[in-house]
């Protein structure tokens, strides 16, 4: 294969283990070296990206050097991978620029590139009691002012009655709205704590087609067809910033692989 493609799409059926001493992947009911399949040159993505699913697992991309039969192939480094054990794991088959891999702005050896600070980003007093049962807790200040660093899709709730924390639904001028019912009730006074992850980002190249370029056409992921190196991360009040990399601009790029590209890759 050349430095690139333009197939987002390979065939990855099966699953796959690794051992990182030989460098040896083993298939199982996987098409190596078989039309449709993969080849060598291509990269090898264990595990799949998405952020929707909570059990799913990215370990890293790899350069297939050699493939011995359709169940057995050897990748040339593991350097581009986190080292966290792979076996019976799902893959994925690309022919992104294979110079990604040994980046170390996109390799998942640097796995503390995910890691937050988990951080107090906001507090409050509770104005009245919210007894057992209740979903929604009142409070003395105006959540409009507290809401920029506060986000609803991640941050977390907790007060001194308890140790349990809670999912935030909805905010408002003065209450937020809990994602289940409290099971120790809050007193008038309470100091309310919002929790949140700061400081995490994440990176990952993406084939981003025309379909999916003008999907994120106007949103914060609007690039330029071709391969993408995407770099997401959290500012400090909890917002989403998004920086875009054109690795390669090429047309006609095949995808299909998870996540696609579009105007909100991580949903």
């Amino acid at each position: 294969m050349a430095l690139w493609g333009n197939n987002d799409n390979v065939g990855s059926a099966g699953t796959v283990s690794l051992d990182y001493s030989t460098r040896v992947v083993t298939g199982t009911a996987t098409s190596f070296g078989i039309a449709g399949g993969c080849e060598a040159g291509q990269i090898i993505r264990f595990g799949i990206k998405d952020e929707t699913n909570s059990d799913a697992v990215y370990f890293g991309d790899a350069v297939i050097a050699s493939i011995a039969s359709s169940e057995s192939l050897t990748i040339a480094s593991t350097a581009g991978l986190s080292g966290a054990a792979i076996a019976g794991t799902d893959f994925q088959i690309s022919e992104l620029p294979g110079s990604s891999v040994l980046d170390s702005h996109y390799s998942e050896y640097n796995d503390d590139k995910y890691d937050g600070t988990s951080q107090t980003v906001a507090t409050a007093t509770a104005s009245t009691n919210s007894p057992v049962g209740f979903t929604t807790i009142y409070l003395t200040e105006d959540l409009t002012a507290l809401a920029s660093p506060i986000r609803t899709d991640s941050d977390t709730v907790g007060y001194a009655a308890t140790t349990a924390t809670f999912t935030i639904s909805a905010l408002t001028s003065s209450s937020v709205t809990l994602g289940s019912a409290i099971a120790v009730g809050v007193d008038t006074g309470d100091k309310i704590t919002f929790t949140g992850v700061r400081g995490a980002y994440d990176t990952y190249v993406y084939g981003a087609a025309k379909q999916g370029i003008q999907a994120a056409n106007a949103t914060q992921y609007e690039a330029g067809v071709g391969w993408v190196g995407v770099t997401t991360y959290l500012d400090n009040h909890g917002n989403l910033r998004v920086k875009k990399e054109i690795l390669v601009a090429m047309s006609g790029i095949t995808t299909g692989n998870t996540p696609l590209y579009d105007g909100d890759p991580l949903s």
